[in-house]
């Protein structure tokens, strides 16, 4: 059984998995979150009232935060994880943010002694529960082996980028796929729902030959269902991801086609007031665009 303390600050969508995984791999597991954590507690977690007494507590801090405006709530202020810092803590940093503002964070805490690590999460919350997200690090190879124990208990696929800062942009180059392969699956899918194939056809032969993706495993029993929540990657969420892969893009002058065709229809989605849905209803996009439903059966599928 592992003796020290792990400290959740950001137990939501991403972190409540996260902390299941070092829950059940034996670690005592301290929480922060503001609102909501019936969940954080009843898997055995320790929900306490601010970030510093999460350090007061933790050895290792893990930072699982929506926004750089949640990220600086958490850090600054009396009660905030910057006044309880001290040589003997690491910081994980498990969010996704602008390069600039990590690297400023990475400063401000190293100014209090403390270390951290960048880890960005690849993957989706039930990839998160199964073992199969990557975790994308930067840092040096001494502080990663330092942190071993903590990250093999969330996963045992973890890649080393670079240094501190160089793990967000691989994952908004991963995000930047997820973005076109939704989308391509939801095309396939429509196509095949066309041509008169029963959807859970569709799915089973297409997940098992040359046209199989990640996203279309994860993405297509929730398209073949129709159901779309609770979700677990919704358009609120990508978002982010598709303004930042855009910037980023831009900023090195690449051409950009399929994401250029694909992230209208992520957009849309949004103004459609379907943010809290997950990203497989684009699906429900791709049927409005096409002409009028009319199912040929043209292979006598069913």
């Amino acid at each position: 059984m592992p003796n020290f303390t792990v400290g959740m600050v950001g137990i939501g969508q991403l972190g409540l998995p996260i902390a299941t995984k070092l829950i059940n791999a034996g670690f005592r597991v301290v929480g922060y979150r503001r609102t909501d954590r019936a969940a954080f507690v009843a898997l055995g977690g320790v929900a306490l009232n601010t970030p510093a007494e999460v350090a007061e507590q933790a050895d290792f801090i893990l930072m699982c935060l929506p926004n750089e405006s949640a990220q600086l709530e958490v850090m600054e202020g009396s009660a905030g994880l910057l006044s309880a810092l001290t040589s003997s803590h690491t910081l994980i940093e498990m969010g996704t943010y602008d390069r600039n503002f990590k690297l400023n964070l990475q400063r401000r805490i190293h100014q209090t002694t403390a270390q951290v690590l960048e880890s960005e999460v690849s993957g989706s919350p039930p990839m998160v529960a199964q073992g199969k997200a990557a975790l994308l690090l930067g840092g040096s190879e001494e502080l990663i082996d330092s942190c071993r124990h903590v990250l093999n208990a969330i996963s045992l696929i973890q890649i080393r980028i670079g240094d501190f800062g160089s793990a967000v942009t691989m994952k908004l180059i991963a995000n930047y796929l997820v973005t076109i392969h939704t989308l391509a699956a939801a095309e396939a899918m429509n196509l095949g729902i066309r041509a008169g194939y029963a959807p859970q056809k569709i799915f089973d032969v297409i997940s098992q030959g040359a046209g199989a993706s990640t996203m279309f495993s994860v993405r297509g029993p929730l398209m073949v269902s129709r159901n779309y929540s609770p979700a677990p990657g919704p358009f609120c969420t990508l978002e982010k991801y598709i303004h930042m892969s855009a910037d980023l893009a831009e900023n090195l002058g690449c051409a950009t086609p399929l994401f250029t065709a694909a992230r209208p229809y992520f957009e849309r989605a949004i103004q459609e007031g379907r943010g809290l849905q997950d990203i497989a209803a684009v699906l429900e996009l791709i049927d409005a665009d096409s002409k009028p439903h009319v199912v040929r059966n043209i292979y006598h599928a069913n």
